[in-house]
């Protein structure tokens, strides 16, 4: 079973380090994202964020870059499923 705990988005994105999508680790241009947006019932959840840059979670919210789904596997890590901004259909 997947835990609902809240993450505490300053630790998420000093634990992460960097964006997901490009890899900026500047720790002032970091943001969490929400997979599931708020308004639909997201909660801040490890499950249901990612950290992204500024510029990279801009590109979500305006469709350049998909999120498709994140998805646990057997070996506890999640795996992101999503479509770059260039169309390429990616599972990491």
């Amino acid at each position: 079973m997947r835990k609902k705990r809240l993450v505490d988005k300053k630790i998420k994105k000093h634990t992460d380090g960097e964006c997901y999508f490009c890899g900026e680790n500047d720790y002032d241009l970091l943001d969490v994202h929400r997979i599931i947006p708020g308004e639909e019932g997201g909660k801040y959840t490890e499950y249901n964020t990612l950290t992204a840059c500024a510029n990279c979670h801009r590109k979500i919210h305006s469709g350049k870059i998909q999120i498709l789904g994140k998805y646990p596997t057997y070996t506890g890590k999640d795996v992101l499923h999503y479509i770059t901004e260039d169309g390429e259909e990616k599972w990491e």
